[in-house]
């Protein structure tokens, strides 16, 4: 048996450190902005960013505008559908929203919120539709494994959340309101200010929906119903910096009751749930000369509570999550820089539906990288190792990844390394069905790419070609067992495919214009050890499309922008021996924004429209889940300065 951890020690004088922290920590403003993370430059070294950025030489990665993630309230799961080539298994309104990168599971993909792990310990997953990606300014896709630097996971990708800050003098108030269709509105505050030394982030936000959504079967149309939800939520961001310390709190709160609508081979239900999330970090970072030390405390507890009376479930599951970092950074000379650090991370769970009220996960990590520069900074080494405990030594993780400039507007990348993931506590303690024998999902990844990146005058063009291949062995699947589904290591997984990121820029004094798109072509197959006669042999995973596509344009004045965004998704399977699939389609949404500088009131009025589904497809992610057809959002912001 590989998992046995001690007790997690009670968390109560870690909450009271994090809750009264902000008061000790100095004044208070009542407004706030922030647009970049803490910057403070030293004589030789300048810290940018976190580790998984500073240190991803060779892996190919993406930035969401921060004007798109302001300008376009609504959950993650919507940005990373609209603006990258991630497929997002999305179960309806008012339900689940999954992701898969390269064709890997919804638990083979990480989260961070600031830095800190979002993933539920119990789950090993993240419901995308619950998070609100406008209560953050950056917004960064990681392709590709990033074991060696972010943990157990990291398989598939990384989706890394913050708030960044540039110390700016400023004090701001954000008023945003949106009406959308199926009684959906959204009112959101905030106040954002700051000077050289202090910045203050607030957004509160409160959304409901009918969700009643239509949809056609056979010709006939039908409505959705028990679908209705609610959600609010604060999220709080405040730092500070005295010479060389800089010094981050943030926090996080939101509750969400949602109906869980039937599907359409069953169409009644009265099904319930109510989550609570809970997660809130410190962050403190000292730079001097050559030499960075970062140091991360998080906290984060969850609550969901199921029910249905009809099928006499009333399930309660709690988690906690403590996790602390530290790290070091040393800048040798002006070719290398090195990094080494720890990371401990302390997992409880909590339901009368594990083998024992309460179940335990804990975890102990060391980590070295380095970036290492040759021939006039034309080649990047980027060597990482990573040694992971979990009652016991997990695999080795090497990696490394390779820049290398060709011109200053042509780069090759690379990167090879090594992958696992932990199993989660519902995979082991689950009951009935849990296996405390699972072994770590493990095997190699490689990828390898060719990027341009030119500006002329008021033309910036971006391309990169990224192709990839990844064996996964052990790979944790669910199957049924005598009625009772159970996991167990029993899949070898296959993963190879290529990807494109294009863009275009055009800037002039009256206008500008930018084209974006991401393309994914995977391929996803069941490579374990299965009789030649088995039909589940060599088949495509079950919804992971072969193509997935998102292209958004627009086309701006000082005033006014219009733009497309346009999705296609590929046939994908919902049987193992691809006898079945769900059709393909094409989504369109358009969008407009007017915005009117109000100089003698020192504010910005902004009115945004946009219709989502233009053509009215009728379409499912899900089989059995209808997703919605057009409808139509309305968004009014003002923003006193």
């Amino acid at each position: 048996m590989i998992y046995k951890n001690h007790l997690m020690q009670s968390s109560t004088f870690i909450r009271l450190i994090l809750l009264v922290l902000p008061v000790l920590t100095g004044n208070y403003y009542c407004f706030a902005q922030i647009n970049t993370d803490s910057v403070y430059v030293m004589p030789v070294m300048q810290v940018n960013d976190y580790r998984y950025n500073d240190f991803s030489a060779g892996s190919k990665s993406i930035t969401i505008d921060s004007a798109y993630l302001k300008n376009n309230p609504g959950s993650l799961a919507d940005v990373l559908s609209n603006q990258s080539s991630v497929y997002i298994k999305a179960y309806g309104v008012s339900s689940l929203a999954s992701i898969s990168v390269r064709g890997g599971s919804a638990s083979q993909t990480q989260t961070t919120m600031n830095g800190m792990i979002m993933n539920s310990p119990t789950t090993g997953q993240l419901d995308y539709s619950t998070i609100p990606s406008f209560i953050f300014n950056n917004l960064q896709i990681q392709y590709g494994s990033q074991v060696s630097l972010m943990g157990s996971g990291a398989i598939g990708g990384s989706v890394h959340l913050s708030n960044q800050q540039d110390f700016i003098k400023r004090k701001q108030i954000r008023i945003t309101y949106q009406q959308a269709s199926f009684s959906s509105l959204l009112p959101i505050a905030s106040i954002r200010a700051g000077d050289s030394t202090k910045q203050l982030f607030i957004s509160a936000y409160y959304k409901q929906a009918q969700n009643n959504i239509a949809y056609f079967t056979n010709a006939e149309k039908k409505r959705i119903d028990h679908a209705a939800q609610n959600q609010k939520g604060v999220y709080v961001d405040y730092s500070f910096r005295i010479k060389n310390h800089t010094l981050k709190y943030w926090s996080w709160y939101q509750q969400m009751n949602r109906d869980l609508p039937g599907t359409t081979s069953a169409l009644y239900s009265d099904a319930t749930q109510y989550d609570r999330n809970w997660k809130q970090g410190i962050q403190w970072t000292y730079a001097k000369k050559r030499n960075v030390i970062q140091g991360r405390l998080g906290y984060q507890e969850d609550k969901m509570n199921y029910e249905s009376d009809t099928s006499n479930i009333h399930s309660i599951i709690s988690s906690r999550i403590i996790q602390a970092e530290l790290e070091y950074r040393y800048q040798l000379n002006t070719h290398v820089n090195l990094l080494a650090g720890s990371q401990l991370i302390l997992q409880e769970g909590m339901s009368d539906n594990f083998v024992t009220s309460s179940v335990h996960q804990n975890k102990y990590a060391v980590f070295i990288s380095s970036s290492i520069r040759f021939l006039t900074n034309k080649l990047i080494f980027l060597p990482s190792v990573r040694q992971e405990w979990c009652n016991t030594w997990v695999p080795f993780t090497p990696s490394l990844g390779i820049n290398y400039f060709i011109f200053p507007t042509l780069k090759l990348h690379g990167l090879a390394g090594y992958n696992y993931r932990i199993p989660s506590l519902n995979d082991l303690y689950w009951n009935p069905g849990g296996n405390n024998s699972l072994k770590p999902e493990h095997g190699w990844g490689y990828e390898g790419g060719l990027t341009i990146e030119k500006k002329y005058h008021a033309f910036e063009i971006y391309q990169d070609v990224t192709g990839y291949t990844r064996t996964i062995s052990d790979w944790i699947l669910w199957t049924p067992n005598n009625g009772i589904w159970m996991p167990d290591n029993i899949q070898r997984v296959w993963s190879r495919g290529l990807e494109l990121e294009s863009g275009i820029k055009i800037h002039s004094s009256r206008y500008s214009f930018h084209i974006r798109n991401s393309f994914a072509y995977t391929k996803s197959t069941n490579e374990s050890d299965l009789q030649s006669t088995d039909q589940r042999l060599g088949k495509q995973l079950i919804y992971v499309p072969y193509y997935k596509n998102s292209l958004s344009t627009s086309i701006a004045t000082r005033r006014v922008e219009a733009g497309m965004i346009y999705n296609y998704t590929s046939w994908s399977f919902i049987t193992s021996d691809n006898s079945d699939y769900l059709n393909p389609y094409h989504l369109f949404d358009v969008f407009s924004n007017i915005t009117l500088d109000l100089k003698k009131a020192k504010s910005i009025l902004t009115l945004s429209a946009r219709i989502n589904n233009l053509f009215n497809t009728n379409y499912k992610v899900v089989s059995s889940r209808p997703m919605p057809m057009r409808n139509y959002q309305l968004t009014i912001s003002y923003t006193f300065n």
